[in-house]
């Protein structure tokens, strides 16, 4: 599990990592944070934008917070707005990965191309098969040169589960992500944000903030021996609202 302190600094593993919640929850201020962090450590960091919800402005306010200084020249970012959009970032991605020598990779959000206003099933059915096969060219890929992947995500309310669960929860779920829901909370000084990990019962709670997120006062959390950061990170290889 990758807590919130580390998540915010970018100091997370390769793999797979699915933050879901509703929106205007702080998804895309933690990923931001997390992108500021890894490209302070001097990787590039690939952001593909399906939500509209980047903004260069607030980037460059939280890489400075979070790094000391504008990270905003090593965000790739691309604006995508349909399928093709997608299917033509991901061939770029594929084509350039090394060369970026990318240290993480961000989706905001993971289905943000799919239209769900469509009424007619078996078209419907086409869209979702087809968001299936790119999200899985993107995790396969970012697994084969060792790149964390993060997926921004938005929730539906599920009747069977009589709870609200992540959008396209059984496709993203099939590549086994560390998974945390973010939601709001209403604490002492208003509305505040609260970051819940599905692995187990912990919890944390935080503030959007103009440097990005202040979480509740806590000590940093030990990191497990096999986890990386700083200048060690760039010897191994290793490997940006909803």
């Amino acid at each position: 599990m990758v807590l919130l302190y580390h998540l915010a600094r970018g100091s997370i593993e390769p793999g797979v990592y699915h933050l879901f919640g509703q929106g205007a929850t702080g998804k895309t201020t933690i990923a931001a944070c997390c992108a500021a962090g890894v490209a302070a450590r001097g990787k590039a960091v690939a952001w593909i934008d399906a939500s509209a919800g980047f903004s260069a402005p607030r980037f460059a306010e939280i890489s400075a917070s979070v790094a000391g200084d504008d990270m905003s020249s090593r965000v790739l970012l691309n604006k995508v707005a349909n399928p093709l959009a997608l299917d033509h970032a991901l061939k770029l991605l594929q084509e350039h990965v090394a060369k970026w020598r990318c240290g993480l990779v961000v989706l905001d959000t993971a289905f943000g191309t799919c239209n769900r206003a469509v009424d007619d099933p078996a078209i419907a059915r086409v869209l979702w098969i087809q968001a299936k096969e790119q999200l899985s060219r993107l995790v396969l890929l970012c697994n084969a040169h060792h790149i964390p992947l993060l997926l921004v995500n938005t929730v539906g309310y599920k009747p069977g589960a009589d709870q609200e669960r992540p959008t396209g929860e059984d496709i993203i779920a099939a590549w086994r992500p560390e998974a945390a829901m973010t939601r709001h909370v209403i604490g002492p000084g208003g509305k505040t944000g609260r970051i819940a990990y599905l692995s187990c019962d912990d919890d944390t709670t935080f503030t959007i903030a103009g440097g990005g997120i202040e979480q509740a006062a806590a000590p940093a959390p030990a990191r497990h021996a096999g986890e990386i950061d700083g200048e060690e990170a760039e010897s191994t290889g290793e490997g940006e609202e909803a």
